[in-house]
């Protein structure tokens, strides 16, 4: 920042303001030094001022003289550590911690001006306490603004609101400490937005990833019933196909044991036919085949049922003894032209 000195004009008249107690002026850019103005002191305060900073006895190396010339060097670390080790000396001088807090602020120690600052509104001069509550307050936006954090910014700027509202009540006419406070307000609001405008899109994107993986879940659960009545499926068909395994498991023996039955009523049929052929062949007499039919005849009758075949073996054997000859008559043959008497 420049170190030259600034010109205030006030009904016509022009006076040079000291640089110890700077008054920074946020521009509508942004927070810039545009021009330290004065801080409505009248003329005899700020030489007041600058005779103090001159003629004031000086503890060891350090004095306020060595300390202004470091300052409007543009040397502000060399004049904030002049300031500190007269503090040491001296710690219950607001002016001292005013004129520090100038040097660090000038030398982008936000932090450390804030602190100095702070510090001067001990003095019983309300106008010294005006411009402390006023650079205080351009301090913590500094230092606000360059918090990455946006609650913590949040906090440095509502400080620094209130450090402009008590400027203006110790000065009413202050036109500067006005200005920064609606500045400041407007920046606050539109921070304030901004966290709004990103924690409904964080709530809008937790919605969106809660949904998809809602849908997620659902298209999960959905192949899991898939799969699991596939399974179902399997388990029913595999269960139908043991089923019929077993049940043929089980009905080949009783196949297996008719089969048996069969053969072996086969094998004595045969066997029996083998012996009656054996008993007929030792006998010599073959087996009369109209008894049998006479007894298949029986049979069939008996059971009220005749196959064609016994049908027809009984027309034959009717043909056949009608074909016989009648049996020849003994004695005389009978006169059959003779009436029969019946007596």
């Amino acid at each position: 920042m420049s170190t030259t000195k600034y010109t205030k004009h006030t009904k016509g008249r022009s006076y040079h303001v000291p640089h110890h107690p700077i008054r920074v002026l946020l521009a509508r850019r942004g927070f810039v030094a545009a021009c330290p103005l004065p801080y409505r002191k009248s003329l005899f305060s700020c030489i007041s001022c600058v005779l103090w900073l001159l003629f004031c006895p000086s503890p060891g190396l350090a004095s306020p003289s060595s300390a202004l010339r470091e300052y409007k060097a543009g040397k502000y670390d060399e004049a904030l550590k002049e300031y500190e080790r007269l503090l040491q000396k001296k710690s219950d001088d607001p002016r001292l911690h005013f004129n520090a807090g100038t040097a660090a602020y000038r030398n982008r120690q936000f932090d450390e001006a804030a602190k100095q600052f702070n510090a001067t509104l001990a003095s019983p001069d309300l106008k010294l306490q005006g411009l402390a509550y006023y650079n205080e307050g351009n301090s913590l936006y500094h230092l606000g603004e360059a918090n990455p954090d946006p609650k913590k910014r949040t906090e440095s700027w509502e400080k620094a609101l209130q450090d402009y509202q008590s400027s203006v009540k110790l000065n009413p006419q202050d036109a500067d400490a006005k200005f920064n406070y609606e500045f400041v307000k407007k920046r606050l609001e539109e921070l304030k937005q901004q966290q709004q405008q990103n924690q409904q899109n964080k709530q809008d994107q937790d919605k969106n990833q809660d949904q998809q993986q809602q849908q997620q879940q659902g298209q999960n659960q959905q192949k899991q019933d898939q799969q699991k009545q596939q399974d179902q499926q399997q388990q029913q068909q595999q269960a139908q196909q043991d089923q019929k395994k077993d049940s043929a498991q089980q009905q080949q023996p009783d196949q297996q044991k008719k089969q048996e039955e069969q053969q072996q009523a086969a094998k004595k049929s045969e066997q029996q036919k083998q012996d009656e052929q054996q008993a007929q062949q030792q006998t010599g007499q073959p087996k009369d085949k109209s008894d049998e039919k006479e007894q298949e005849a029986a049979a069939s009758q008996a059971a009220g049922q005749m196959t064609p075949e016994q049908a027809q073996q009984l027309l034959d054997t009717q043909k056949g003894e009608e074909q016989m000859l009648p049996i020849k008559p003994t004695g005389k043959p009978a006169d059959r032209t003779r009436p029969i008497k019946d007596w």
